[in-house]
């Protein structure tokens, strides 16, 4: 959360100001954001070069659901940064359950409401509709020039497939949200109004609110990045010394590990001046530690996350490597045709933004494949589970089948299915091309689809 109470003056205030692009593409080249979904990497980067991100959101799992507490605080920070004014702290909270200023804030500029006059109810999830419903709310408490689309936007609403579930409510909202492309909807064009936002699908569309809307898009933080461990690296076991390069104008430095399960198992803060810090004794597994700096604006920034081992780690069994995938009796010619070329780059490192063998992420490495075999694919995971080929169910897979992944209804990683309840692909970073079970406990909980491009 934003140090609230804290008073500034924005303009007189020095800022590092860096082009988006450029502090995109020095992040890109030092680390790569396993923890999230390939999707949201750039707006994650761009929310925190602007400080929209709240410590609260940065230290808790990006790809599960966003509380209504944690949205008011991205809320907040929106209206601040369009505004470019900070609001009043309120002398007391109107709800019993909850003394969040920010949620304070939000409710007393029309942003949010209680679930009853006394209640907030801060760790319910917020829907997607609520999202929507609250982003037009706080674009309205800015007074920002944005048409909203009173009639319920008819059109708008109607072009998605589950615009039946949307409340008579959201209709307006959420019309007015898809009018500017500031939310969108999943793969197969349903709103999903019903379904739970993940925090990276909320700092997403604020993001986008913010690129839309802001008059003060030339002023971003540089972010602190880590330099040391580098990004893949593997320890024996015990504590981890960690550093990294400074932010201009932070006034103190936070460091959160998180454990494979998204979990904050350590975090500290330490003064402007210290760029180091070692962790408490590390169990043996995989942890992501970040880097952030609260500025002396009162913001919020935080560098991509590192992705570490620890001790000795049992990966799950893979088939062996061989020149080609073993024949499956099932396959097609040419979904053995697949298979057999995609079996050439086992071994070979996940590298985010990959497309060659040089190193490829997971859609990069899905398209590379079928090219080499005559079939023209979309790049990303999402486009490819949006744009090609038939959906399948997971009973009737086949050998070739392109499997989906993803949480909050949005596809994150794609596979290519060999059969027995296994496919090929490039996992994440500090991981290489191997086959795995899409039965694991992981891929069954965040599977979402296949199609049948051959």
């Amino acid at each position: 959360m934003k140090q609230i109470g804290k008073v500034r003056d924005i303009l007189s205030r020095i800022k590092t100001i860096v082009a988006a692009s450029a502090a995109i593409l020095s992040l890109h080249m030092t680390a790569t954001a396993a923890e999230l979904s390939d999707w949201a990497v750039n707006d994650y980067i761009e929310s925190s070069t602007t400080g929209l991100l709240s410590y609260r959101i940065a230290s808790s799992d990006w790809q599960s659901n966003i509380t209504r507490e944690e949205f008011c605080e991205l809320a907040i920070n929106l209206y601040e940064k369009i505004t470019n004014e900070e609001l009043r702290v309120p002398a007391q909270s109107p709800f019993t359950d909850c003394d969040n200023i920010a949620v304070s804030q939000a409710y007393y500029n029309g942003i949010v409401k209680g679930v009853t006059d006394t209640e907030f109810a801060p760790n319910n999830y917020v829907t997607r509709q609520e999202m929507a419903q609250m982003l037009v709310n706080t674009l309205n408490a800015g007074e920002v020039s944005i048409k909203i689309n009173t009639d319920g936007g008819t059109d708008e609403i109607n072009s998605f497939s589950d615009y039946e579930q949307v409340s008579d409510w959201a209709r307006s909202a959420i019309s007015t949200m898809a009018k500017h492309d500031l939310m969108s909807g999943n793969s197969e064009n349903e709103i999903m109004p019903l379904t739970n936002a993940t925090r990276e699908q909320a700092v997403t569309c604020v993001n986008r609110c913010y690129k839309t809307f802001s008059d003060n898009q030339s002023e971003r933080y540089m972010l602190p990045s880590i330099s040391s461990p580098v990004d893949g690296s593997s320890f024996q076991s015990g504590a981890v010394n960690i550093s990294w390069m400074s932010a201009e104008g932070a006034s103190s430095y936070y460091v959160i590990v998180k454990d494979s399960d998204e979990n904050t198992v350590f975090s500290t803060q330490t003064g402007a001046d210290v760029l180091t810090a070692t962790t408490s004794a590390l169990s043996d597994g995989i942890y992501y530690i970040t880097v952030g700096a609260l500025m002396d604006t009162g913001d919020y920034v935080f560098g991509l996350p590192a992705e570490i081992k620890v001790g000795t780690i049992k990966i799950p069994e893979v088939k062996p490597v061989t020149p080609a995938a073993p024949v499956v009796e099932s396959a097609s010619p040419k979904a053995q045709e697949i298979l057999n070329e995609a079996a050439k780059y086992l071994g070979i490192k996940y590298v985010y933004g990959g497309s060659t063998p040089d190193g490829f992420d997971c859609s990069g490495f899905v398209k590379y494949v079928f090219e080499k075999c005559g079939i023209t694919l979309k790049r990303t995971s999402r486009d490819q589970y949006a744009s090609n080929g038939v959906a399948v169910e997971k009973s009737q897979l086949q050998p070739g089948d392109l499997v989906f992944f993803g949480s909050g209804g949005t596809v994150g990683h794609v596979g290519i299915y060999v059969g027995g309840g296994e496919m090929i692909h490039s996992p994440s970073t500090g991981k290489s091309i191997c086959y795995t079970s899409i039965n694991s406990t992981y891929y069954t909980e965040h599977y979402i689809g296949a199609k049948r491009v051959i």
